[in-house]
């Protein structure tokens, strides 16, 4: 049965002042009469409550004090008046007596009618249903004022476990805390606590849903999971204890109310931090992008976000793994990598937290960006960093492959934007050889390596222009003149070295590397002279394999 206290979520209630007996405000009610008459006292009987302008009464208190006696003899739940339309003031010999009777008058606002609160009280008596919503709305009215105050999300949790006087925990995506109810603050309560967010990371799907489980190491006690959404793929998690024993009316539905605004609350809160994100990474485009000029500007700026200078730093991207070259492929990875990104980044961040390892992320594109400090780079870090990536990895699981690649260590934090391209450039290399899953550390490209990038026929002009008619030798003595002049260049121009190599007198060497000079117009002896020539030679191993592996895929065809 309900009281005077349920009704004040209604409504018409809402902005009614009690005068006077708030002690019987627990007073049941299951019936509203409304009458005007003098003689109304005829037609009432147990937990009645009386509305009424007190037309009857307005210049006569001694019958008014007499309908308050007698109502309260018979048990009757109350009476609700207009207090402004007829008495104007409600006498102070009424007001004693219902304080001494602890018999509940209340107010009414002239703007409001008899009728419509009685029709509203008489919903609300008799449909459960109704009643449940009228609570619901109460419960998503108070919270979404506190909302609107900017109560933080732990206000929010601890003012639903006090509501619904029940244990309540907020829990993110992962079954981590978020928020606790004051519940929670004894030995026992703890270890339960602790229990309990075990069970939903056993159970994790089933509590992003919304499920009941039994609480561990009880028979009858149990606790009841809400989904809670987020900007996120998946959903937070309300817990509620003992949710099975809500005294009426506590519904689903009011619980759902106050989900919602917890909701609202969080998506808030991620937007801001959203917000955050997203001029952390304005700076990071601007200095890999070398909008920053000052140095000064640099160190402060990054010193903020955790980045400090003469440190050995590392840069580490990653990205998912496409799945195919295929348009259609590349459309789905381009559409399963947004709605992952937010995912992907807060398990970043999980695994930073969780590691010793300094650590400050950023986003560029499509790619997460780690920028890792150490006071040392030796292969003991090195190895830090692989195991790191490789537990993200694993932590990830097998449906959503994703690969790394680490750049040459650095000191200066104005390097940053060259060690990101060195890192772009192993992931890239990775994709190239069609790997995924991998972490790609970056090695300096040999001269061979660089050279290769030019093309082809770039390299064959520089060749020829060159080394001239031992670009192509054709007799026997050019091909002796052409090994005698890379075997003396690697001796670092020694006679005696590259005879010894060659197996050739001394003399011998004198003369070819002389006539070679005069063909080539050069001297050896000569830094730019040698340098010119030792690429020329590197070029032309270059060319070489090159028409070697051609001819080889010609053969296989």
């Amino acid at each position: 049965m309900k009281t005077l206290n349920d009704l004040f979520i209604l409504d018409g209630m809402k902005e009614c002042v009690v005068l006077a007996g708030h002690r019987g405000l627990t007073k049941n009610v299951q019936f509203v009469n409304i009458s005007d008459t003098p003689d109304v006292i005829n037609f009432l009987d147990k937990n009645h409550l009386l509305l009424t302008t007190c037309y009857g009464f307005a210049n006569d208190t001694e019958k008014m004090i007499d309908l308050v006696r007698q109502m309260h003899d018979l048990n009757c739940s109350g009476l609700i008046i207009k207090k402004n339309r007829f008495l104007k003031e409600l006498p102070d010999e009424v007001k004693l007596l219902a304080d001494d009777l602890a018999f509940p008058i209340i107010d009414l606002p002239t703007e409001r009618t008899l009728g419509d609160l009685s029709r509203h009280i008489l919903n609300y008596l008799n449909d459960h249903e109704a009643e449940q919503l009228y609570y619901a709305l109460h419960v998503q009215k108070e919270f979404s004022d506190m909302m609107l105050k900017e109560y933080s999300i732990k206000q929010l949790v601890e003012h639903l476990g006090h509501f619904l006087a029940r244990p309540t925990i907020l829990l993110n995506h992962l079954g981590e805390k978020i928020a606790q109810s004051h519940h929670f603050r004894t030995d026992s309560m703890k270890d339960l606590n602790r229990k309990v967010i075990h069970k939903v990371k056993e159970n994790i799907e089933a509590a992003r849903s919304g499920s009941t489980f039994s609480s561990p190491g009880t028979d009858d006690q149990a606790f009841t999971t809400f989904p809670i959404q987020t900007k996120r793929r998946y959903s937070s998690i309300l817990v509620i204890l003992d949710s099975l024993t809500l005294p009426y009316p506590s519904s689903q539905m009011a619980i759902e109310q106050a989900g919602n605004v917890l909701s609202f609350t969080l998506i808030k809160e991620q937007a801001i931090n959203e917000n955050a994100r997203l001029i952390k990474n304005n700076f990071f485009a601007d200095l890999i992008d070398d909008r920053i000029n000052s140095e000064e500007e640099i160190v402060s700026r990054a010193n903020y976000y955790g980045l400090f200078e003469n440190k050995y730093s590392v840069c580490a991207v990653c990205t998912m793994d496409p799945e195919s070259d295929s348009y259609d492929a590349h459309q789905l990875y381009e559409k399963k990598l947004g709605e992952l990104h937010n995912y992907i980044y807060d398990q970043l961040e999980d695994e930073i937290a969780g590691s010793n390892i300094e650590a400050t992320l950023f986003t560029k594109e499509k790619y997460f960006v780690l920028i890792l400090q150490f006071s040392k780079y030796t292969d003991n870090e090195i190895e830090v960093v692989t195991r790191f990536i490789d537990h993200f990895q694993q932590t990830l699981g097998e449906d959503q492959s994703i690969s790394f690649g680490v750049s040459y260590p650095f000191q200066k934090l104005s390097d940053m934007s060259v060690a990101y391209r060195e890192a772009v450039e192993a992931i890239t290399y990775g994709y190239s050889l069609h790997l995924k899953g991998f972490i790609n550390f970056y090695k300096p490209k040999e001269v061979k390596e660089l050279l290769s990038t030019i093309p082809k026929q770039d390299l064959k002009a520089l060749y020829e222009s060159t080394l001239k008619s031992f670009a192509y030798p054709k007799t026997k003595e050019d091909q002796e003149l052409l090994k005698t002049i890379e075997v003396y260049l690697n001796c670092q121009c020694e006679i005696s070295e590259t005879s010894r190599k060659l197996y050739i007198h001394r003399n011998t060497v004198k003369y070819r590397i002389k006539k070679a000079e005069e063909v080539l117009n050069c001297s050896f002896h000569d830094p730019i002279d040698s340098l010119r020539i030792r690429v020329a030679l590197v070029i032309g191993h270059i060319i070489e394999e090159s028409e070697t592996e051609e001819r080889r895929n010609l053969l296989q065809l």
